[in-house]
C-alpha cells in the first residue's frame, strides 16, 4: 500500500472520533445511530486497509487462473481444429485415391480383357492353320493311299494295257 493511502486511513481514524465526541448533549433521549454508522465507518477503513490487497491478489490469480484455463482451452479447440482439418484432408485424398484406384482397375480390365480376346483370336487362328495344314497332310495321305490302291489293282490285274514304266511316268506327272 502506499503512503497516500496510510494517511488517509490515520487521519480519518483521529478525526473520526472528534467529530463525534464533540457534538451536543442535545439529543439526550436520543438513538446511537451516528455513533455506530461512524464505528461501521472505521471498522470497514480498517478491514479495507487489511486485506484490500489479500483479496485484490485473490482475484487477479482467479482471473490468471481462469485465463490460463480459457488459453488451454483455446490451444487444445485449435489443435482439434487442425486434427479435424487433417483428418478431412486425409479423408479426401482417401476418396481421391479410391476413386484413382477404381479407374485404373477398370483400365486394366478393359486392357487385359483385350489382350486376352487378341490372344484366343491368334490362338484360334493358330488352331485353323494347324487343322488346315492337317487336312492337307490327310488328303495328301489319302490321296497316295488310293493311287497306290489303283496301282496295286492295276499291277495285279494286268491294269489298262500299259506298261509299268508309262505308268509311272504318268502318275509322276500327276503327283509333282
Amino acid at each position: 500500500m502506499g503512503l497516500k493511502k496510510i494517511s488517509i486511513v490515520l487521519l480519518a481514524l483521529l478525526a473520526v472520533p472528534v467529530v463525534v465526541s464533540a457534538s451536543g448533549a442535545e439529543a439526550e433521549g436520543g438513538t446511537d445511530f451516528w455513533p455506530r454508522l461512524v464505528n461501521f465507518a472505521i471498522f470497514a477503513a480498517i478491514l479495507w486497509y487489511l486485506i484490500a490487497d489479500k483479496i485484490k491478489a485473490f482475484f487477479t490469480g482467479r482471473s490468471e487462473d481462469i485465463a490460463a484455463q480459457l488459453s488451454t482451452i483455446q490451444e487444445k479447440l485449435k489443435a482439434s481444429k487442425a486434427e479435424k482439418e487433417e483428418a478431412l484432408k486425409k479423408a479426401k485424398e482417401a476418396k481421391e485415391s479410391a476413386v484413382s484406384l477404381v479407374e485404373t482397375a477398370k483400365k486394366e480390365a478393359k486392357i487385359l480383357s483385350e489382350k486376352i480376346a487378341k490372344d484366343l483370336e491368334l490362338e484360334v487362328a493358330a488352331l485353323k492353320k494347324a487343322q488346315e495344314e492337317r487336312k492337307e497332310a490327310e488328303e495328301k495321305k489319302m490321296a497316295r493311299e488310293v493311287v497306290n490302291e489303283v496301282l496295286e489293282e492295276m499291277f495285279q490285274g494286268k491294269g489298262f494295257g500299259l506298261k509299268n514304266e508309262d505308268l509311272l511316268s504318268i502318275i509322276k506327272k500327276k503327283v509333282a
